[in-house]
């Protein structure tokens, strides 16, 4: 039992840290892709952070809990006609509230940094996910 809990113990906190190494270079990331000022980064993050936390419960939290959702009943193809179209239906809501919650982050932001800066935001968010799957990607052992 003790094991179980120190392996459990080991596991939440390298899934932390792994969390808080990857919000860290995203942040830099981001604060050298936008060349922020002193003054501009001040206002940002604050905004920014709140925003981007839901984001992440919209697109990691509730849908992952879809999916496994979905996964325990054995697969989409082994839902009902309804239960698929709820799911879909839920699924494209999130999706919805996701685009919402973007477009209030930039508007919010729009009154801290100029148009050019919140399109090079855009952009390095997208650059920012595709070089982080590229790195999982790299890093992950291979399926034989």
């Amino acid at each position: 039992m003790a094991f179980l809990t120190f392996f459990f113990l080991t596991e939440v906190g390298a899934q932390e840290r792994g969390k808080e190494r990857i919000k860290a270079y995203k942040t830099a990331y981001i604060t050298q892709e936008l060349d922020l000022s002193s003054d501009e980064a001040e206002k940002f993050w604050p905004v920014y952070n709140k925003y981007d936390s839901k984001m992440f419960e919209l697109k990691v939290g509730k849908v992952r809990r879809e999916k496994h959702r979905i996964k325990e009943l054995g697969g989409p193809e082994y839902l009902s006609d309804s239960d698929a179209k709820k799911t879909l239906f839920d699924l494209l809501s999130l999706e919805q509230e996701a685009a919402v919650t973007k477009e209030k982050m930039f508007k919010e932001l729009s009154k801290i940094l100029p148009p050019v800066k919140l399109m090079k935001l855009y952009v390095a968010e997208i650059n920012f996910n595709k070089r982080l799957l590229s790195e999982y990607r790299k890093r992950r052992p291979e399926n034989k």
